[in-house]
């Protein structure tokens, strides 16, 4: 096609117009795909968020209960690593959910801790904990540990688990998450 450009001179246009639209498609594409990937993230990271959310309602559970029962302190002590968690244990063989129970503190507390272990392992994906009683200075440290299957197929994946504490025994599974909390009794 031969345009007169108003000087007396032609030129020949041949497809210019066709790249220009072929260059801003590709340009779209490339921002709607940083989009969906960005959509992706803030969902995995959302859930993490929520999971992080609940241990943190899960500690303050365990807070109240032992607080409640400060001469059991002792016996919420569960240093137990992940893999030992897979199975909840077996109901204690005294049930203290009852005015016309009698327990003892440790009892109470063995009550407790299986209690709120099927609560962990409801509301988390494989849902552990590792708790350390320090009697001396009248806290407890609590570990929340959880399976993120977000994570296990990200490409961003942690190498370590350095949140977790080393005798949990997580090393090499990087979905597995912890939150650490400090509980003053």
């Amino acid at each position: 096609m031969q345009l007169n450009n108003g000087t007396g001179s032609c030129r020949i246009s041949r497809g210019v117009s066709l790249i220009e639209v072929l260059i801003s498609i590709v340009i779209a594409t490339i921002g709607l795909l940083a989009l969906v990937g960005t959509t992706v993230s803030s969902a995995r990271f959302s859930k993490m968020s929520q999971y992080r959310g609940t241990a943190t309602q899960l500690a303050s559970d365990l807070g109240e209960r032992m607080r409640a029962n400060k001469t059991g302190l002792a016996a919420y002590d569960m240093q137990t690593n992940f893999a030992g968690q897979a199975v909840l244990p077996a109901v204690p063989g005294t049930v203290c959910n009852s005015f016309a129970t009698t327990c003892t503190a440790a009892q109470m507390a063995a009550y407790d801790l299986q209690a709120w272990r099927a609560v962990v392992r409801d509301q988390l994906p494989d849902g552990s904990a590792f708790i350390v009683v320090q009697n001396v200075q009248v806290a407890a440290d609590v570990w929340l540990v959880w399976r993120d299957p977000a994570v296990a197929n990200a490409d961003d994946a942690p190498t370590t688990n350095s949140e977790c504490p080393a005798a949990l025994t997580v090393g090499g599974q990087p979905d597995v998450r912890c939150s650490y909390f400090r509980i003053n009794l």
